[in-house]
């Protein structure tokens, strides 16, 4: 019953293809062909643009460029950055507690633009001269005609006295990580160890650098620190020092002098102990030494197998290979 009914439309389908077909021909003979439309010329790139930096500062001159320029194709913009992630630097501290995953204050660079290109890669000169940027993974250079600098800073450990090989930075996401993970070892191997000064020496951690970044990842250090004891009923909890050096009289000099002082009896209160008026002078593998100001120079050692740098923070090196070339 099926059959025929089936036989019937395909004929019908082909009669009516042959009409279409014919239909066509029939108006082309009589109007002659459809006219095709001249291929749309792409306008040429008469500006380009080139941000150095991928975070908040590079990021925020990008997007609006974007709007500004929005109408224009002659404009073209490109984003260097040594990452692909757009980081929330002040919750790094978060990670290295151990209070926030790090993909909770992280976003991929390439979803906060609509026509900006990213190169992720590091700068490694500037020739001003003849308008290039050297970068460190390629031998071509990026030319452009307006720059954007906008690298921030990084960390400045002075160097000799043992700082620099010892430390741990504390300024990109993969600082923040090394430092969490770090701390969870140290409590690991003082839950086997014996000795009780390489125990003390393995529940001390020092943080030099009473800013922001310090007193902020020092007040996280020690609420995790203090956590995690609750699983490791081995050790006294009395063997446990979160230590904040400072070089001036007071911690937070960003803030008044109220909140400061706020903070750190705040802080002080939960168990942190604090070095100020103070220096760090030596680092070695298993302690520091100190040297203190006021009330009377004095200098002592604080036996330790953590040290994290926050003290200071410079301009990006690529600044000082600019090249003056004629």
């Amino acid at each position: 019953m099926l059959f025929p009914a089936l036989v019937g439309w395909l004929l019908f389908g082909f009669a009516l293809g042959l009409f279409a077909t014919g239909a066509v021909h029939l108006a082309e003979r009589l109007f002659g062909a459809t006219p095709v439309a001249p291929a749309r010329k792409i306008p040429e790139v008469k500006t380009h643009v080139v941000i150095l930096g991928g975070g908040f500062a590079g990021v925020t001159a990008a997007i609006n460029l974007e709007k500004e320029f929005r109408a224009d194709p002659t404009v073209a913009f490109t984003l260097v950055s040594e990452t692909n992630a757009l980081l929330f630097t002040p919750m790094l501290a978060e990670v290295a507690a151990s209070s926030l995953e790090p993909t909770h204050i992280s976003t991929p660079l390439r979803s906060s633009f609509r026509r900006t290109s990213v190169v992720r890669s590091q700068v490694s000169g500037i020739d001003l001269a003849n308008r290039r940027v050297q970068l460190s993974d390629r031998e071509e250079t990026l030319p452009y005609d307006h720059l954007v600098l906008a690298l921030g800073a990084v960390s400045r450990v002075p160097p000799g006295d043992g700082i620099a090989e010892h430390a741990l930075e504390f300024k990109a996401l993969t600082d923040a990580i090394r430092i969490r993970n770090h701390v969870i070892e140290a409590f690991d191997r003082a839950d086997t160890e014996r000795d009780e000064a390489k125990r003390r020496a393995l529940l001390t951690f020092v943080v030099a650098g009473g800013g922001f970044s310090g007193a902020e990842l020092v007040g996280g250090l020690n609420d995790f620190a203090r956590g995690m004891l609750a699983d490791y009923p081995n050790l006294p909890p009395e063997e446990l020092r979160i230590v904040l050096v400072h070089s001036r009289d007071r911690i937070l000099p960003e803030l008044s002098a109220s909140l400061a002082d706020y903070a750190l009896e705040r802080m002080r209160a939960r168990g942190v102990t604090f070095e100020l008026n103070a220096r760090l002078s030596v680092a070695r593998p298993g302690g520091v030494t100190l040297k203190r100001k006021e009330p009377e120079p004095a200098e002592f050692e604080i036996a330790t197998e953590t040290l994290v740098w926050t003290a200071g923070a410079g301009t990006e090196s690529a600044l000082a290979r600019v090249s003056h070339r004629a």
